[in-house]
């Protein structure tokens, strides 16, 4: 794949299992890296690839798997001075999780006469929006690099039955985003996951890539209410943990819990003496407090990960660096909600609007509307 300068260019790579000999079984697909410089996620899909492996030798396998370790080498690529930056396209300044396309309104666009093609036939009416999708993807013209990437993605994730993101926070907890659509049905991918806090948002505003594939059944059954459209994908973004969580042990035992989930979904075929523990019930996304610095400083946190907080609860104090009373004052910074504490900062210097902590609450709150995604 060229890249967007004169003499560079990027390989994507993905592993495909198939199982030999069954027809017709669930997709699916898994990725992680798209936040580059985010990589717990690469170490357990290294895991999950050696498992993988062996349960397709050993005839196992009831789904095909599509696994990309590494997604995202654009972002692979960007070292500035010692630093890796993953999180945004050098190039086009654009988030590599945001603002991917709406593919109900992209198909619709294309065809405005598909709805009136669909019939009483669940099946037919997949194989219409896949066929869409095609037709979609096929007048595509993409220029930059990132858009030639997310067309390559796209036409694999939009077969698939599952389609998991794997990310991580700062530091934090384990955590999922998810549809409330999907919920509690997929309960157990929170369980077997550990998922501390799990949070639904149909559409958070930001065009997150898990949200692509759900809101695409979503969408088309709300615009056609009286035809059989299939149910939402299963797809979910999975947040393990923070940066540093890059851990031989750790990872490997995620990787053996996605593996335990599959199982337990009929994608593999064996038998797991593991029940997971029950995680918390999901939450709405936007009862979620994000608590942004309004002043700048160095953060003293009065609270630590998994805690749990009640509204106006001293979360943190900022020391002041500059002004009158720098070196001397510290301004307090108090919870909003009642709630755990899930995500905090690793770098304790903060500005103004950056995000020290996160408070997975139980009730919406009247500010969080709109866009409820970080940048």
């Amino acid at each position: 794949m060229s890249a967007d300068t004169a003499g560079s260019s990027y390989h994507l790579s993905y592993y495909h299992f198939t199982p030999d000999g069954k027809k017709n079984v669930p997709k699916v697909y898994l990725q992680a890296g798209l936040h580059a410089d985010e990589q717990p996620g690469t170490l357990i899909l290294h895991y999950l690839l050696e498992m993988l492996a062996k349960d397709d030798k050993l005839g196992r396998l009831d789904a095909e798997f599509f696994v990309f370790p590494m997604v995202n080498p654009i972002g692979m690529a960007q070292i500035h001075n010692h630093h890796h930056s993953g999180r945004y396209d050098f190039s086009t300044g654009i988030n590599f999780n945001r603002n991917w396309p709406e593919l109900a309104s992209c198909i619709m666009d294309e065809d405005n006469e598909i709805a009136s093609d669909f019939t009483q036939d669940i099946n037919s009416n997949k194989n219409k929006v896949i066929s869409a999708l095609t037709k979609w993807i096929s007048n595509q013209k993409p220029i930059t690099a990132l858009e030639k990437l997310r067309l390559e993605i796209i036409k694999i994730a939009m077969h698939c039955d599952v389609v998991l993101d794997l990310h991580c926070d700062i530091h934090a907890l384990n955590h999922i985003y998810i549809a409330p659509q999907l919920m509690p049905e997929y309960q157990d991918l929170a369980d077997w996951m550990g998922s501390h806090a799990t949070l639904t948002a149909e559409n958070s505003g930001g065009g997150s890539f898990d949200e692509v594939w759900s809101r695409l059944w979503i969408d088309i059954q709300r615009l056609c209410p009286d035809k059989p459209i299939p149910k939402p994908v299963l797809s979910a973004t999975l947040e393990y943990r923070g940066l540093v969580d890059v851990d031989e042990l750790l990872n490997r035992k995620d990787a053996e819990n996605l593996r335990g989930f599959f199982i337990s979904r009929g994608f593999i075929n064996t038998k797991t003496k593991t029940i997971p523990p029950p995680s918390p019930q999901a939450l709405p996304f936007n009862a979620t407090q994000i608590i942004k610095s309004h002043v700048s400083g160095l953060v003293c946190y009065s609270v630590q990960l998994g805690q749990m907080v009640t509204e106006g609860e001293l979360v943190a104090t900022i020391l002041l660096l500059d002004g009158p009373d720098a070196y001397r004052s510290r301004v307090p910074i108090y919870a909003g909600t009642r709630g755990l504490v899930f995500s905090m900062m690793l770098q304790k210097y903060t500005w103004k609007g950056e995000t020290i902590a996160k408070i997975a609450g139980l009730k919406a709150l009247p500010e969080r509307t709109g866009v409820l995604l970080e940048a």
